[in-house]
């Protein structure tokens, strides 16, 4: 089954006073993806919890393909929804094999040798990368990487329209992170699946993601496609979130943002008003060392692969940039900016 229109609308849930989400409305069109970005406590893992039906929304509404999954009157049981869900500690049986495990959403739930021989289960193994030896094995006996294949294998089983995964690669190491992001995006291309996922990993956002969702308070921040997001953010918090950023005060005279580094153009499509006050926010790549430029204090180099990140004090305001050359803590270097600012007006540059 190809996958559905996931849409949530006015979705509220409070925990013991704390509201743990507020008025959160987003969309998901069938077969595409959707990541939600944020800091732990943002409240992504408790939304894909009512996606799921593990938990319940004290208001709004969650449909799928048109159809109303729960409301103040309607609550489908999670296990009729058709929504997989790939939990961050995977939730592996202990007693069961892989081929069990794999059989589980399957009619009948195979065991033993039915599960081993189940065609439908080979094939998901394959699918996924699962060697046919380790069908016989407990979860136990198998690598991280391994036991993230059998949990996503097994929400495939059941055929979902929606998968949702719950940052399931952030305890494995970079090599086998980025070998399962290329298996997540090729099953969710293979089998048009809608898909959800939870990260804090700005790298697995921008890779996975046809739009990208911030979350902050229990709220939605930001939104849009990644690229749009990393280079014209409209919130502090939702460009924190995509990774290293400069804050500038900034007061826009003549269309153009004048901070302590200089006059910049600003990226955002809204022009502002002259004379507002407003933060000029700029990636550590736009900014380096350069002629003509402002004088900053260098105060911590960070050696990369092939060049140097740099933390520098510009008039007491905080610089983040890039150098091709090496830098010396301390030392008094000419800064300037490459490129465009984006804006974010004062009133909502903390939210």
């Amino acid at each position: 089954m190809s996958g559905g229109d996931l849409a949530l609308s006015g979705i509220g849930k409070v925990f013991d006073e704390h509201a743990a989400l507020r008025d959160v409305n987003l969309e998901v069109p069938a077969g595409g993806s959707l990541v939600l970005l944020g800091s732990s406590g943002a409240g992504k893992t408790t939304l894909l919890r009512i996606i799921a039906g593990l938990d319940t929304a004290d208001e709004g509404t969650v449909t799928l393909g048109g159809r109303v999954l729960s409301d103040p009157a309607v609550r489908v049981a999670p296990e009729h929804r058709r929504v997989g869900m790939v939990f961050q500690a995977l939730e592996l049986w202990p007693h069961m094999t892989v081929a069990e495990h794999l059989a589980f959403g399957l009619e009948g739930r195979p065991r033993g040798k039915k599960a081993l021989t189940n065609e439908t289960v080979r094939l998901l193994a394959e699918q996924v990368g699962i060697a046919p030896n380790l069908l016989p094995r407990r979860p136990d006996t198998l690598s991280g990487g391994e036991q993230q294949r059998v949990a996503i294998a097994r929400t495939l089983a059941a055929d979902p329209q929606v998968i949702l995964y719950d940052e399931p690669l952030a305890n494995l190491d970079p090599d086998r992170r980025r070998a399962l992001r290329a298996l997540i995006r090729r099953i969710a291309r293979e089998r048009s699946t809608t898909l959800v996922y939870v990260t804090h990993d700005p790298e697995e956002a921008l890779e996975l993601g046809d739009e990208i969702a911030v979350m902050a308070d229990g709220r939605v921040v930001e939104r849009g496609r990644p690229q749009t997001l990393y280079r014209s953010p409209t919130t502090l918090a939702g460009a924190r979130a995509l990774g290293p950023v400069t804050a500038l005060k900034a007061r826009v005279e003549g269309g153009r943002l004048h901070t302590a580094l200089g006059a910049l153009e600003s990226s955002g499509a809204d022009p502002l008003d002259a004379g507002a006050t407003c933060l000029a926010l700029l990636r550590p790549d736009d900014v380096g060392p350069g002629e003509g430029g402002v004088e900053a204090v260098i105060e911590d180099v960070i050696p990369r692969a092939r060049d140097w990140s740099f933390r520098a004090d510009l008039a007491g305001e905080a610089v983040l940039g890039c150098s091709d050359e090496p830098l010396e803590a301390g030392a008094r270097v000419a800064l300037t900016a490459q490129g465009a600012a984006s804006a974010v007006p004062a009133e909502r540059s903390e939210a």
